[in-house]
């Protein structure tokens, strides 16, 4: 048996690291998908098995079937059907999705009948129609169910969680979560600042060091959630809390106190059956995440295809302007605050090239070729990180990725900029939002790097589809004006 002992000394990536993230959103709108199939299917089946099928009437009960099918899909959402505690405790919801459906039925047969309809329609078709579709949804709620919980107890399906405060809070909140028949909900540790007045555990749970070990450790194993048991009427010990762990990919939720403070843009949200202040939201979670991702793969592919001529001679023109590599790989932060090998044309001779960007590139720098001039004018350097994209490393639109020894005006930007960690929160990206508006190029100021972080951090906060595509347009004009770029 493990004692915190063996788990402080043991490295920091475990198998709770590997395990699949459980979203809510995610999970509802799979299982409103399958609802979805099931309408359809069970409706089409149902006219197909019919003894008076007819392809000539086909077309009326298909349009039947998609209607039915919409209108039962918004009842469900409407009535809570598809919220999460909903999906994971099916048998206090099966009596609703009966009545629902039989509800639904019977007020469309009321409708069709008024109307003068009804006789276009089989009754058995109907009957049968109905009989199936209640089958199938409660069969699948149950399946869900069962399934879910089968994952989560596998340690495949988890949502982590860490616990900031060793306290009474803390025992009290450990117990609750416990208590509960969650068993996705996995906690991961226990973090304190404090040195002394701390037990080693509480319960099962290892005290596992403070938030900057925390922090260390998200970097290592995925962590969703982060629950500061610290009373809350501790307001300086707070803020300094917060201020440390806004820079995590995770939600951070402030658990249950007596006494508690104002947080302008928070809000109270019943999560994990607990009602929890929601201080710092996870940025791209849930389907914004999918719909990232998607987003990312099918722009990279397409581009590297379209792209795939110009990259060849732009290649070929490296190799024979100078002695050297044609691509240049250079380690630079990435998502979560990790190091990630960025790739690039090079565009500097071979001996003069800056692997750590000790001295940025200035305008008319010796250091950069003939061709390698031209290529950071037009952006074309930049073209090999469409591979750190489909690697998963990079996105096609987010915060730059910066080299680690980058500064502005002699200091190192996170120096310059206290948030400036904040932007790893997202992965880099190949353009983003500071770039469009006019901050590329040398970071000769540090009025640069604090606008970059301003626009960067104005993009993860206020991220949609319709914005990338807005960056990626402007993008075009920026590379053809060759503004700040040398």
């Amino acid at each position: 048996m493990n004692t915190c002992a063996d788990t402080l000394a043991s490295p920091i990536a475990h198998k709770g690291g590997q395990s699949a993230a459980l979203s809510p959103s995610i999970l509802s709108g799979t299982v409103a998908l399958f609802d979805a199939l099931i309408l359809v299917v069970t409706g089409l089946a149902a006219y197909a098995l019919h003894p008076g099928w007819s392809e000539v009437n086909s077309s009326l009960y298909l349009s039947t079937v998609t209607v039915i099918t919409l209108l039962a899909e918004s009842g469900f959402y409407v009535a809570g059907l598809y919220r999460f505690e909903a999906i994971i405790a099916p048998r206090r919801q099966l009596k609703r999705l009966m009545a629902l459906s039989t509800a639904l039925f019977v007020g469309l047969m009321a409708v069709a009948f008024a109307l003068k309809v009804s006789t276009l329609y089989s009754r058995l078709w109907v009957f049968a129609w109905f009989c199936a579709l209640l089958a199938g949804l409660l069969m699948a709620r149950l399946l869900w169910h069962v399934f879910l919980r089968q994952l989560a107890r596998s340690e495949r399906l988890t949502r982590n969680i860490a616990i900031v405060g060793a306290g009474e809070q803390a025992v009290r909140l450990v117990a609750l979560l416990t208590q509960q028949d969650a068993p996705w909900n996995r906690i991961v540790g226990i973090f304190d600042d404090r040195s002394t007045r701390v037990p080693e555990a509480i319960g099962p749970y290892c005290l596992l060091g403070d938030t900057d070990r925390l922090i260390q450790y998200a970097r290592g194993t995925r962590i969703d959630d982060v629950l500061i048991a610290l009373p809350w009427w501790a307001e300086e010990r707070m803020l300094q809390v917060l201020h440390k762990l806004q820079v995590l990919p995770a939600h951070i939720y402030l658990s249950p106190d007596l006494t508690g403070l104002n947080f302008p843009r928070s809000r109270y949200t019943q999560d994990m059956g607990l009602p929890l202040l929601n201080v710092f939201q996870k940025p791209l979670d849930g389907w914004s995440w999918v719909l990232k991702v998607i987003e990312d793969r099918f722009l990279a592919l397409l581009l590297l295809v379209l792209v795939a001529p110009v990259m060849l001679v732009i290649a070929a023109a490296v190799k024979l302007d100078s002695r050297g590599p044609v691509l240049f790989r250079q380690k630079r932060y990435g998502y979560n605050n990790n190091l990630i090998e960025v790739y690039k044309f090079r565009t500097m001779y071979q001996d003069q090239c800056d692997q750590n960007a000790d001295a940025l590139v200035r305008q008319r720098d010796p250091r950069v070729t003939r061709v390698g001039a031209w290529l950071r004018r037009t952006s074309l350097d930049e073209l090999p990180q469409l591979l750190n994209v489909l690697r998963g490393e990079m996105s096609i639109v987010g915060p730059r990725p910066h080299a680690t020894r980058a500064k502005a005006a002699g200091r190192f930007y996170e120096d310059v900029v206290r948030e400036y960690a904040l932007r790893h929160r997202v992965k880099p990206g190949i353009t983003g939002w500071a770039q469009v508006n006019g901050w590329r190029g040398e970071t000769d100021t540090e009025e640069s790097i604090r606008k970059r972080v301003e626009f960067d951090l104005q993009y993860i906060e206020s991220w949609s589809l319709s914005l990338d595509l807005e960056i990626l347009l402007r993008t075009l004009m920026v590379v053809l004006r060759g503004q700040n770029a040398y």
